[in-house]
């Protein structure tokens, strides 16, 4: 019993000691960081935040126009910049608001989350926390960073010194210029929009193409740390179009697309406006209503997809999208159908027969998903489930949530007239069209043959 006391004692005199060494070494930190003279943002950064930033990163560090534009590559470090932007104006600058905002809240804390890094990582600027939420960052001199996704009704009501506009070329041109610009009206404040190209009937193109703009155009091959051969690798397992906006920061198009760009973001602005929100996983919480299912199973090239729209009146809501690995077996995508049915009570079901024939199909409905169909894609099945997508999307029923690759995807799909008149699809080699075809598969799912009248007898 003694030796069991004594070994206690030990361990909590040892246990002292490393705390007293910590708090120390967090002492001697502060003191050699406060003891750092810091000479503007690019000195901020090297010297407070450990990164020396590359010569486009000190140009946009440096620039104090009040309307920039950052178009730049992906890997090029302008999530970081602009971090370090909004850390160096709310820690110079006492009392000011910093709103991080971006087509979902899911985009928007990426921002975030990257300036909470640095912050956290700094015992010099995490001692000057006063207050923390997972989206916000409130300071001792008054100074606030705060994340929120583009919603008209959550972004009403503040006043901003510097916006930042993440993804902006997704963003609703009437957000931009209704609430944006006017929470800047009596601050004379910064707003700041950054995003990789898309489309050029929107703001965030004319933006770039305004002279009053300071405009930060940035191709992938101006980072050190990106090496040519893997610009190379990249350019020839993409489309040309998807590279150029990628890698070299350019508006192009394919002119053969058949959903266009601009009608694409249409549906992601639709999602913004009425609150939709794309989930991931099936242990969320989904909101309740009528759901559909398109289920494109997957070859050894291909992904197998499973996606979700919960119908509202005559609007679309895509609320579930998973991809699931190359080369998942057919039974774990069926598996995986059978919970999400189980959750979200589907309606109808619609799943790509190509390929693997009437026993996927019949297993499926041994599980108890009896409302399930099955499509084998022809020309004349695919003009069909592509058309009635499109006219969904012109109609403005087709919500999206902003996601990338999905409208990657759908913009990639490209069209030519057989000679019969008849339309004939494809995707671009080194691409993928999985989320396309199981989005038009739930959108005919949600085509229910209309109710019968019920039928008169006369005397």
């Amino acid at each position: 019993m003694k030796s069991l006391l004594l070994l206690l004692r030990s361990y909590r005199q040892r246990r002292a000691l490393r705390k007293l060494e910590e708090t120390q070494q967090s002492i001697r930190d502060l003191l050699r960081e406060e003891a750092v003279e810091v000479k503007g943002p690019v000195d901020y950064a090297d010297k407070v935040l450990g990164v020396k930033p590359f010569p486009y990163q000190a140009e946009l560090l440096l620039d104090e126009n009040k309307r920039i534009v950052a178009c730049m590559g992906r890997q090029t470090g302008k999530t970081t910049t602009i971090a370090m932007k909004a850390i160096y104006f709310a820690n110079t600058n006492p009392n000011v608001t910093v709103l991080i905002t971006s087509p979902s809240l899911r985009q928007s804390m990426i921002m975030f989350d990257r300036i909470a890094t640095f912050v956290y990582s700094v015992p010099r600027l995490r001692n000057k926390i006063v207050r923390a939420t997972r989206t916000l960052i409130h300071f001792e001199n008054g100074s606030r960073i705060i994340a929120l996704p583009c919603s008209e009704n959550l972004l009403r009501g503040y006043t901003a010194q510097m916006v930042i506009c993440d993804e902006a070329s997704f963003m609703p041109e009437e957000v931009i210029t209704q609430v944006i610009f006017p929470m800047l009206s009596t601050t004379d404040g910064y707003a700041i929009f950054l995003s990789t190209p898309w489309g050029k009937d929107h703001f965030f193109y004319r933006a770039f193409v305004n002279p009053a703009y300071s405009v930060h155009k940035v191709k992938s091959e101006q980072c050190p740390l990106i090496k040519r051969e893997f610009l190379e690798e990249m350019k020839a397992n993409m489309t040309r179009e998807a590279y150029l906006m990628e890698y070299e920061a350019e508006f192009v198009e394919a002119l053969n697309s058949y959903f266009p760009q601009d009608l694409i973001r249409k549906c992601v602005e639709l999602a913004q406006k009425l609150g939709v929100e794309l989930y991931g996983s099936l242990e969320a919480t989904f909101p309740t209503g009528d759901c559909y299912a398109g289920v494109d199973f997957g070859k050894l090239q291909d992904y197998s997809v499973i996606t979700v729209l919960r119908r509202e009146g005559d609007i679309l809501k895509l609320v579930y999208l998973y991809q699931f690995p190359l080369e998942t077996p057919y039974t774990q995508v069926i598996g995986h159908l059978v919970r999400a049915h189980q959750k979200l009570k589907f309606r109808k079901v619609f799943v790509d027969q190509t390929g693997v024939g009437e026993p996927v199909l019949e297993e499926i409905r041994n599980q108890g998903l009896i409302n399930v169909e099955g499509l084998k894609f022809t020309v004349q099945t695919k003009e069909e489930l592509l058309s009635n997508l499109k006219i969904a999307m012109e109609q403005n029923r087709l919500a999206i949530p902003y996601h990338r690759q999905l409208c990657t995807q759908i913009n990639e799909q490209q069209y030519a007239y057989s000679k019969s008149g008849h339309l004939q699809f494809s995707h671009p080699t080194n691409s993928h069209d999985d989320m396309l075809w199981s989005l038009a598969l739930s959108c005919i799912a949600t085509k229910e043959p209309p109710k019968r009248e019920p039928a008169f007898t006369f005397d």
